[in-house]
């Protein structure tokens, strides 16, 4: 099935706000990991960008969106008329339209001041949500029902992604890759645009799998894929410096020149992002949980697990079997 992403333009768009999210779902088909319909929409068929370019054969504001649909709203340079021009009416407008009956599965995110846009038509009302650091104050004032996070690289609540603008659209689009397709197919589209995968301060944690990868180095990245998908093998940090030809020495100190972490460090976070996910999304029993994620032993794994959690396995599963999600 054949989903679309849309990119809704309006005038004085910023280009890398849009080239960006652009970019990473063009190669999501591009590398076939999903089948995607990309196209720009908009109020008006030609949209002169901020920095001097005009985009022609921009498509209208479909009639509706389908499940599973992506909806990317594209920031623009703010002024008062261009939020008080036709086109942004009219933009919002339709978005409130969606709102009133909202396709299940579609996504929609806004990338720097499009979250204005999503403001104006109400979506941000009682949700977590962040924009360029210059605008969040204007963004509280213009929506006090929104929840305006500061100093954050994007924002997910519910259906509703916020990023902070620019090249954060990218980071943006990389998470609902992953959201989507899965962490495998984020780090794979990151890898083939030679962007890193990365995260603020502030934002909720990457999974193991995709922290420590804000790097370039290609063989590092090939590495620290190794290590992840062959956790049940239990290889040791050498045999993995040997199945790439380096001594472990080596690779050792290359490893953590580029993440900041060691091979061994790493190796414990994959494992312990396996178990807890395993302990909470399936029954499976501590020995095979053990086995899954390469701990030599179920003492093994207890004795780590003590040490980064502050509940035991049984607490946790039986936490989330009373959480809906």
């Amino acid at each position: 099935m054949t989903n679309h992403v849309h990119f809704l333009v309006l005038p004085h768009l910023h280009i890398l706000d849009l080239a960006g999210p652009l970019q990473v779902m063009a190669t999501v088909q591009e590398l076939g990991i999903a089948p995607l319909a990309v196209q720009c929409i908009g109020p008006q068929e030609a949209v002169p960008a901020f920095q001097h370019l005009l985009l022609r054969q921009v498509q209208p504001l479909p009639a509706r969106l389908a499940g599973g649909d992506l909806l990317f709203v594209i920031g623009s340079k703010l002024d008062e008329r261009l939020m008080a021009s036709r086109p942004w009416r009219e933009a919002v407008d339709w978005l409130r339209e969606l709102k009133v009956q909202p396709p299940g599965g579609v996504r929609i995110a806004g990338v720097c001041t499009g979250a204005f846009v999503l403001a104006d038509a109400g979506l941000l009302d009682g949700r977590l949500c962040t924009t360029h650091h210059r605008f969040t104050d204007m963004l509280r004032r213009r929506c006090p029902q929104a929840h305006v996070a500061d100093n954050r690289l994007c924002v997910n609540d519910g259906p509703i992604w916020t990023s902070a603008g620019v090249a954060s659209g990218i980071d943006l689009a990389l998470r609902m890759v992953a959201e989507r397709h899965g962490e495998d197919a984020a780090i794979q589209v990151a890898r083939e645009n030679v962007v890193p995968l990365r995260r603020f301060g502030g934002d909720p944690a990457l999974s193991a799998r995709m922290d420590h990868r804000s790097h370039g180095n290609d063989l590092v990245h090939r590495v620290q894929d190794a290590m992840a998908t062959g956790l049940a093998a239990g290889d040791s940090c050498a045999a993995l410096a040997a199945a790439f030809g380096l001594s472990d020495r080596h690779l050792a100190r290359l490893f953590r020149a580029e993440t900041g972490i060691t091979m061994k460090r790493y190796q414990t976070a994959l494992r312990m992002d396996l178990a807890r996910r395993l302990v909470v999304d399936t029954a499976l029993p501590l020995e095979r949980i053990a086995e899954r994620c390469g701990f030599g032993s179920v003492q093994a794994l207890r004795a780590q697990w003590d040490r980064h959690e502050t509940s035991t396995p049984s607490a946790l599963r039986a936490q989330a079997a009373r959480t809906p999600r």
